[in-house]
């Protein structure tokens, strides 16, 4: 990828440190309101499990990022307040993941599934235990999202700068632009 300085301080901070906080506070408070009756947590079921929680990670974090971030960072762009990109910036891996909101947000989680189904569960497995203290597994799981967070922002986010934009003629836009 050949990015301008500024487009790369924009993702650095707009897309990775911000996100960091923003991750790592909401994946622990879902997480505290989700386990905080359990002394431990069962990593091998599916109703409130450690690897079916990431797994679920794996696929609604860059989803629901890519649901909130898009439509914010092609605002930035269309008011002048970054740039937009190209392919020929980018790479071709961008023309993947265009089309409507929706479409895109899913192509990212099942990405992201997809991805990390293995070292998820490889991960897991090492732990030789079948559970794992609330603490410890609540910790993890702020890791994870947070270093995932730290790869799926600035894609989604390159992503979204390399859009052509859109009409804001009523008579012209169409449902994809959603």
């Amino acid at each position: 990828m050949k990015l301008p300085p500024d487009v790369i301080r924009y993702l650095l901070i707009g897309q990775v440190v911000i996100p960091i906080f923003i991750n790592a506070t909401i994946t622990f408070g879902i997480g505290w309101i989700t386990f905080r009756q359990q002394a431990t947590v069962t990593v091998w079921v599916l109703d409130k499990g450690a690897v079916t929680d990431f797994l679920g990670a794996c696929y609604l974090l860059p989803a629901i990022t890519c649901l909130i971030a898009t439509p914010i960072v092609r605002g930035q762009v269309a008011r002048g307040d970054v740039p937009a990109l190209t392919v020929d910036m980018t790479g071709t891996w961008v023309r993947f993941f265009r089309g409507g909101l929706i479409w895109r947000a899913t192509k990212f989680g099942l990405t992201g599934l997809i991805s990390l189904i293995g070292p998820v569960m490889a991960t897991w497995s090492l732990f030789g235990s079948d559970t794992i203290a609330t603490f410890w597994f609540l910790l993890v799981k702020v890791a994870f999202a947070t270093l995932l967070g730290c790869v799926v922002t600035p894609l989604i986010a390159i992503v979204a700068m390399t859009d052509a934009p859109k009409s804001h003629d009523p008579e012209t836009a169409s449902c994809s632009e959603i």
